[in-house]
């Protein structure tokens, strides 16, 4: 993982230096006071996880996916949302409390989803640019492990109002927060392409970070 990322981090420097050598004679962009939408993607490698009690958890590599909207304030700043989800496949450990030779090993999908805001800051004026950017989110972490049940009520547009068993799984609300690096090309004054690294941290349980590929298009109007 760490060769990765510094593998990651000197493509990143190649290109800022490429990139500011021939910023000069960049057109410069039109995206000041512009709305964006994008559409996003989030490649997360595989890592291993230690819970309480000897507990562990193994996340595989996934894509996962998102939108958003930002507004640029001039050519370097821009103020958004994200919204993005995933399903990623783990293989889990579970110590029995009373007893911890006794473990019990299970795999499944584990399901994220955040909202949340977004800034980034665009280095360069032209229509390439390297970037630095942060979010700070909501996250809705749900296991899809069994976890009981419940009794729950709904309207079906068949049947009208009905009551009945609704399983319950384990899950948790948490804080959620990004640091970044890329670079953003602008094929045009519409579209533009976004990709870069990004590390993310939660601030509850044991997933307490991840390493992630972003590769975004979007649209200014």
């Amino acid at each position: 993982m760490m060769r990765r990322t510094m593998i990651l981090v000197a493509a990143f420097l190649m290109v800022t230096t490429m990139a500011h050598g021939q910023g000069l004679g960049q057109p410069q962009t039109s995206r000041t006071d512009k709305w964006e939408f994008s559409v996003q993607t989030r490649y997360s490698w595989s890592k291993d996880y230690d819970g309480e009690g000897g507990s562990s958890m193994k996340v595989q590599e996934d894509l996962g996916w998102g939108f958003g909207f930002a507004y640029n304030f001039n050519q370097h700043f821009n103020l958004g949302m994200l919204f993005t989800w995933r399903s990623v496949p783990f293989e889990s450990e579970a110590v029995d409390v009373d007893d911890p030779n006794e473990t019990h090993r299970y795999n499944g999908e584990l399901s994220t989803s955040t909202i949340g805001v977004s800034g980034e800051y665009n280095i360069l004026k032209g229509r390439f640019t390297p970037y630095v950017n942060g979010s700070l989110a909501w996250m809705h972490i749900n296991t899809n492990v069994f976890a009981g049940w419940t009794t729950g009520c709904w309207w079906d547009p068949w049947w009208g109002y009905i009551c009945g068993p609704v399983p319950l799984t384990y899950g948790l609300n948490t804080g959620a927060y990004t640091l970044g690096i890329g670079g953003r090309f602008e094929l045009s004054s519409k579209v533009y392409l976004r990709g870069g690294y990004e590390k993310g941290w939660v601030s509850s349980g044991a997933i307490d970070s991840v390493d992630m590929m972003r590769i975004d298009i979007g649209f200014l109007f």
